[in-house]
C-alpha cells in the first residue's frame, strides 16, 4: 500500500489517498452484507458477491473521474470474502498451519481498512516530505510547454498557407517532400499540444487537494487560459485544413485556357498578401517563456490585427470577394481562413490578458511627480506588476 499510495505530485497522492480510503470503508460494510445477510452460506454469498462485485466497475463508466474508487472497492471485497471462503473449503486448521492468524469477516475487514490507511499515509508522507512537487509548480510548467508548443504549431501553420496560397506546396505523398514534412510536423505538434492540455485538465482537479502553502493558487485563471487555448489550437487546426483545398485551385491554375478572369485576379491577391503573421509565434514564444521562468512579460505587448485588403482590392477589383463569386473555387476556403484567421486573433487578445494578469507586465514609462504634492510617495508608480500566486490582485514589486 506504501508504493500504491505513492504519486508524483502531493495533491494527487492525496486524492488518490482519500478515494481509496472510502472505496475500502464501503467494499468492507458491501462484504460483511454478502457474509451476514445469508448467515453464512456460500450459495448467498456468491450471490451477493456477483451483484455487489458490479458497483465497481458502473462507477469506472459512469463516472471516470473517480476510478480510482471503483478499482479498489471489489479488490477489497475479493480479499476479504475469499480468505473467508478459502478457510470454510480447507479448514481453520489448515489455513492456520503455516503461521497465518485467523479472524472473522468483521475483525478482517477493519484490520484490512487499518492496512490500507496505514499504509496510504506512509506513501502520502514521504510523497510531501522533503520536498513536495506539488500540482501548482506542475501546472506552471505544463502552461509554459503549451504556449510553446502552440507557437511553434502556428509557425509550421504559418509556412503551409503561405506554400500553398503561393502555389509552391508539393504532393504530399512523396515521401521526403516539404508538403509531407509539413504536415508531419503538424500532426506531431497538434497531438502533443492536446496531449499537454488534457494533463492539464486532469492536474486541475488535483489541485483542489494540494496543500495550499504560500497562498491561494489561481485554478480558475489556469482553467480559463486552457480553454483559450484550446480554442486557439481548434481554430488553427481549421485553417490549416481549410488550405487544402488551394492545391485543387492551383491545378486549375496551371490549365491556362479553362482559368477565369475572377481566378487569375485571385491568384494574384493571395499571392501578394499574407492571411497569417510570424509576429503571433513571436507573442506566443514570449508569453512561453514569461510563464516558464515565472517572469513578467515585456511591455507594449501587442496582438496583429487581421490583414485588410481594402486598399488591394482598390487596386485591383473591389468586387473580387463579393458573394456573387461564392461558386469560384477557392473562394469558400479563402473566406474561412479569413474567419477563423480573425478568431485566432480574438483568442489571443483574451490569451494576452489572462498571461498579463498572471505573471504581470514591466512598465519602463516615465512618471512626473510634484514634490510640492504632499500627496505625491503615494502617486509614485513602480517599474514592474506581477502577479503574485498567494493573492488575487497585483503586487507592485521595486
Amino acid at each position: 500500500m506504501v508504493s500504491i499510495g505513492m504519486q508524483p505530485t502531493a495533491g494527487q497522492s492525496l486524492r488518490t489517498s482519500v478515494f481509496r480510503i472510502m472505496g475500502t470503508g464501503m467494499f468492507m460494510i458491501a462484504a460483511w452484507i454478502c457474509w451476514y445477510i445469508v448467515d453464512g452460506h456460500v450459495a448467498g454469498i456468491l450471490v451477493f458477491y456477483w451483484v455487489f462485485l458490479h458497483i465497481g466497475p458502473w462507477i469506472i463508466v459512469k463516472y471516470p473521474a473517480y476510478t480510482t474508487l471503483g478499482m479498489i472497492g471489489p479488490i477489497t471485497m475479493t480479499l476479504i470474502i475469499g480468505y473467508e471462503l478459502q478457510v470454510l473449503k480447507i479448514g481453520e486448521a489448515t489455513a492456520t498451519s503455516n503461521g497465518q492468524a485467523f479472524y472473522p469477516v468483521y475483525e478482517l475487514g477493519p484490520i484490512r481498512l487499518a492496512t490500507v490507511i496505514g499504509g496510504l499515509f506512509l506513501g502520502w508522507v514521504w510523497t510531501v516530505f522533503p520536498f513536495p512537487v506539488s500540482e501548482h509548480g506542475e501546472q506552471r510548467k505544463s502552461l509554459g510547454s503549451s504556449l510553446y508548443l502552440l507557437a511553434n504549431y502556428y509557425s509550421v501553420l504559418h509556412e503551409t498557407v503561405r506554400a500553398r496560397l503561393r502555389g509552391l506546396d508539393d504532393d504530399p505523398t512523396i515521401k521526403g517532400s516539404v508538403a509531407q514534412r509539413l504536415e508531419k510536423a503538424r500532426r506531431t505538434i497538434f497531438g502533443k499540444c492536446n496531449l499537454v492540455l488534457s494533463g492539464m485538465r486532469a492536474r486541475a482537479a488535483f489541485i483542489r487537494f494540494d496543500i495550499p502553502v504560500g497562498g491561494k493558487f489561481p485554478r480558475k485563471k489556469y482553467e480559463d487560459i486552457i480553454e483559450q487555448m484550446q480554442s486557439t489550437l481548434n481554430f488553427m487546426a481549421l485553417v490549416s485544413y481549410a488550405s487544402t483545398s488551394f492545391n485543387d485551385m492551383q491545378a486549375l491554375n496551371d490549365d491556362e485556357e479553362n482559368q477565369s478572369e475572377w481566378l487569375r485576379t485571385f491568384r494574384k491577391l493571395i499571392g501578394e498578401t499574407n492571411v497569417t503573421s510570424q509576429s503571433v509565434t513571436t507573442l506566443l514564444s514570449l508569453m512561453s517563456a514569461s510563464v516558464a521562468n515565472s517572469q513578467a512579460l515585456p511591455p507594449y505587448l501587442r496582438v496583429p490585427e487581421p490583414y485588410q485588403y481594402s486598399k488591394k482590392l482598390d487596386e485591383m477589383d473591389r468586387d473580387l470577394l463579393s458573394v456573387r463569386h461564392i461558386a469560384e473555387p477557392g473562394y469558400a476556403s479563402f473566406a474561412v481562413i479569413q474567419l477563423g484567421t480573425k478568431c485566432i486573433i480574438d483568442d489571443l487578445k483574451k490569451l494576452l490578458a489572462s498571461v498579463k494578469d498572471l505573471v504581470g507586465e514591466l512598465d519602463f514609462s516615465y512618471h512626473v511627480v510634484s514634490t510640492a504634492d504632499g500627496d505625491a510617495e503615494a502617486s509614485e508608480e513602480t517599474l514592474t506588476y506581477r502577479q503574485d500566486h498567494a493573492m488575487e490582485g497585483r503586487k507592485k514589486v521595486e
